[in-house]
């Protein structure tokens, strides 16, 4: 029986003149599990958007059986996430269903255990990996128990471990009697589906069995491709002078890290966590990195691969140790930074056009008219994307596999010597996986220093080195023996050759500093787990209170001290406010200095005071001009206005730091059960306020994003002083609007698939 029948489906995007889907049919049986296959912008992810109503085709029908709920996981794990921590966004879904408490409980218990994230369940969802965030976007959607599981891509960011387990469970879902459909490009996956749907350029070109799909070699390496050839990883091989000793090293370092340690924020613990959490960044690497070498770094999700990059492109400011660089022509010439493609792909395109975003690195690199096309053209070919048929497409109507290309080909404009690329095949298809490594290949051979990340085992025996990291250390690396070396010079055998190469000589480097941004975007970054309350600190004695009596202990204390008036009330209040700064744990250094950045907006506030309160009859005027006149009362009136300000400061400050979001959540459940009881929409108003709570810090996040994409492109120049800081802001302000659209759009999505309404 048919649980989906699509019929003579057709749908096209707004302002797109190419069909996404034509003339699409299908259907599948309930409880088998079908594979969706084909080349990036073929139209997976938008059937997928169809299936689930997200999107209304322009024509055909699509027929869901009643009673069969259906779950997503995005391509983009971070459209998915609804709530700034981690266990109450698995809670999200299950809430909306009306379960109970204890049912809600323990289907986020089963769900974070599934995907191995239980140690994090009280963590904010933005300290999270995109791997790890890609874990809770499905822990989410499991904890809704789907009868049609749809994932799109939903493995592509995990390492083997943990992708292994979670295709386990997806087995023990379909073997349940649950409906799978997988949009993959991975033969493994492949291999576990009864049916595959193939696709290309919008239509059905194969729907069969799977024995039937793979029976044909040519479908295989259509979509699956070929496994990368193994690098034998061999020690360069350099030919002797007439004396039969060496006469140049092989290896000559181009970067060079020494003793570095950089630690992220730790994460805060929920009070009613399932287990303690712990930081984690990178600490006491050492690596030298070779010129003309393609070097791969693995590890679990997490582990510090993606801060150690960050690091080298000078976007993370580190606790200690030095990142150097070959001197050369010395650190004047604009590409002696390191620079990073990083991982989330869509944060890094800001330009409408593809063509446009390219060229923005090399624009600010200098270049121009002819050589400027020239560059993006050559660089957008490179990265399969070519330039005539991508340039003038709009960035946000590309697929997630074409906007990683495309991140890729802006990275490589900027011609730089040292080139890093942060998971840079993820979500590719075979054919744009293959290009995407031997350009990798092709930049080493070049002269390149290559640095990529990777999940991929076959990708990273394809490296010349690799380089494993785990908790933030360097655990093995597959050059060790060749940086042991002990000699300089080696002998070399009859036919003068050599197979080991000596000890490459120190070579001239230069420390290399953070870049000049990297402030700006570490207080963004700190701004960030503020918001979303992501500092560990002590319980406070304010904390251990229920939340409602916290709320109603705020509310009461912030409106008396803007309801006060005499001096003497004021200065009660602001005592008041100080002790209850204490025992919310908030610091009063931290008050002190949030006031004096508020004092001269009070001053400036206090010259109108002068002008419209009233002085009293008969007294003294220190000073009168026109309607300007300072007496003692209006002074009186000024000083009693700043300190219930700073009063009121002070409940504030006190109340944000011990009242995270779910706990103010729980608050105002609990407040408001009288209205609920009335049958009013209480939860709609809860829901709007935990938005506010997501959205903000996730538009910072976007922010800090933007930044390390225009740092690393050369947008920002010199932000060293407030007036720099002000004008670096500037160009964030376009890209930040345009990508607030998009994530309230993804927002709408997520809430609207975890069953809210």
């Amino acid at each position: 029986m048919s649980v989906i029948t699509v019929k003579n489906l057709n749908f096209k995007y707004p302002q797109s003149n190419k069909a996404a889907l034509f003339d699409v049919s299908f259907g599948i049986e309930k409880g088998s599990y079908v594979a969706v296959v084909g080349y990036n912008g073929c139209g997976k992810s938008t059937l997928a958007r169809l299936l689930c109503g997200l999107e209304k085709a322009d024509s055909g029908t699509i027929e869901i059986k009643e009673n069969n709920r259906i779950g997503i996981v995005f391509q983009s794990p971070k459209d998915q996430l609804v709530s700034g921590l981690v266990s109450r966004d698995t809670a999200f879904g299950p809430q909306n269903l009306g379960l109970s408490e204890s049912e809600v409980e323990l289907r986020v218990i089963e769900s974070l255990n599934i995907v191995d994230m239980l140690d994090r369940a009280g963590s904010s969802t933005s300290a999270l990996s995109l791997g790890q965030t890609q874990k809770i976007a499905l822990s989410g959607v499991i904890a809704l128990r789907p009868e049609i599981l749809i994932l799109d891509e939903a493995v592509s960011m995990l390492d083997p471990e943990s992708r292994s387990e979670i295709l386990d469970f997806i087995r023990y879902w379909h073997k349940c009697g649950n409906t799978i459909i997988q949009i993959t490009h991975d033969l493994e996956t492949l291999k576990d589906a009864d049916t595959v749907l193939g696709m290309e350029d919008g239509r059905v070109f194969f729907y069969g069995t799977q024995k039937a799909f793979l029976e044909n070699r040519e479908n295989i390496r259509r979509i699956c491709g070929e496994d990368l050839p193994k690098n034998k990883r061999n020690f360069p091989v350099v030919e002797c002078d007439a004396q039969r000793h060496v006469s140049k090293p092989p290896l000559e370092t181009s970067l060079k890290i020494e003793k570095l340690t950089y630690v992220h924020d730790v994460v805060s613990k929920h009070p009613s966590d399932y287990s303690t959490t712990s930081g984690h960044g990178v600490f006491d690497i050492n690596l030298d990195f070779y010129k003309g070498s393609l070097t791969a770094l693995t590890g679990p999700s997490g582990a510090g691969k993606s801060t150690l990059m960050e690091l080298c492109a000078g976007l993370l400011i580190p606790q200690s140790g030095e990142i150097k660089v070959a001197a050369g022509a010395g650190l004047s010439e604009k590409n002696s930074r390191p620079v990073l493609a990083q991982q989330n792909a869509q944060a890094a395109l800001f330009e409408p056009f593809a063509a446009d975003d390219v060229a923005f690195g090399a624009r600010n690199r200098g270049l121009s008219g002819s050589q400027l096309i020239e560059r993006v053209k050559t660089c957008m070919n490179q990265a399969a994307l070519p330039f005539d048929q991508f340039g003038e497409r709009r960035t946000f109507e590309l697929s997630g596999g074409e906007q990683r290309r495309l991140a890729i080909a802006g990275i490589l404009a900027l011609d730089a010597d040292v080139i890093m690329f942060d998971e840079p095949t993820a979500g590719l298809d075979s054919s744009a996986r293959q290009e995407v490594m031997k350009l990798l290949r092709r930049l080493a051979d070049e002269g390149k220093t290559v640095i990529f990340s990777t999940h991929k085992r076959d990708e990273a025996d394809y490296a010349d080195r690799e380089i494993v990291i785990k908790n933030g250390r360097v655990e093995s690396d597959t050059l060790d023996q060749v940086v042991k070396s002990d000699s300089t010079v080696v002998e070399c055998d009859a036919q003068r050759r050599v197979s080991k190469p000596p000890k490459p000589p120190k070579p001239a480097l230069s420390e290399l500093p953070p870049s000049d941004s990297a402030s700006l975007i570490a207080g963004l970054k700190k701004l960030s787990l503020g918001l979303s309350r992501s500092r560990r600190k002590k319980i406070a004695p304010v904390e251990k209170l229920p939340p409602a009596l916290r709320i109603l202990l705020f509310t009461i204390l912030f409106v008396c001290s803007l309801a006060i008036r005499p001096l003497w009330l004021c200065v009660a209040a602001l005592f008041t406010g100080l002790l209850y700064c204490i025992l919310c744990g908030f610091s009063l250094k931290r008050l002190l200095i949030a006031s004096l950045k508020i004092l001269p907006f009070l001053l400036f506030f206090s010259i109108f005071q002068m002008i419209f309160h009233p002085a009293l009859p008969d007294e003294v005027r220190y000073t009168s001009w026109k309607w300007f006149m300072v007496t003692p009362s209006k002074l009186l009136f000024c000083l009693a206005a700043i300190i219930r300000t700073d009063a009121a400061l002070a409940f504030i400050s006190g109340f944000f730091v011990s009242t995270p979001e779910y706990a103010l959540m729980d608050g105002l459940n609990v407040l408001l059960t009288p209205l609920r009881l009335c049958r009013l929409p209480v939860r709609y108003l809860i829901l709007v306020i935990e938005i506010i709570f997501r959205f903000i810090p996730l538009l910072v996040d976007e922010a800090v994003s933007i930044l390390k994409t225009q740092t690393i492109r050369g947008g920002l120049g010199q932000v060293k002083g407030k007036i720099a800081k002000m004008k670096a802001v500037l160009p964030l302000i376009v890209p930040l609007i345009i990508q607030s659209i998009k994530r309230s759009e993804a927002l709408a999505d997520a809430i609207t698939m975890r069953c809210f309404k």
